[in-house]
């Protein structure tokens, strides 16, 4: 579905997509959310951060990465938390 929406296929190392300088990496669980933020944090992608989540764990999430510069959003698109150009 977020592959459809993002309109990219996932890569099979690094983050899992890169659009348009901007890198995105899908979580679903809370063990998943620390992962992703490290490959993100890890990513050379010059533009902004982001970390797609369900809905459930957008309060973890934001407190996850809470002074990373990563934004959030949920599976459907809309913004939990903007992101900050790295």
């Amino acid at each position: 579905m977020i592959e459809k929406r993002l309109g990219v296929q996932e890569r099979s190392n690094g983050v899992d997509f890169v659009v348009g300088g901007r890198a995105f990496e899908y979580a679903e669980t809370k063990s998943d959310i620390r992962s992703s933020i490290g490959q993100l944090n890890k990513s050379r992608v010059p533009g902004m951060k982001k970390l797609i989540i369900p809905q459930k764990l957008s309060k973890y999430a934001i407190e996850s990465t809470k002074g990373t510069g990563i934004g959030i959003e949920n599976i459907s698109g809309t913004v939990i938390k903007k992101s900050r150009k790295n």
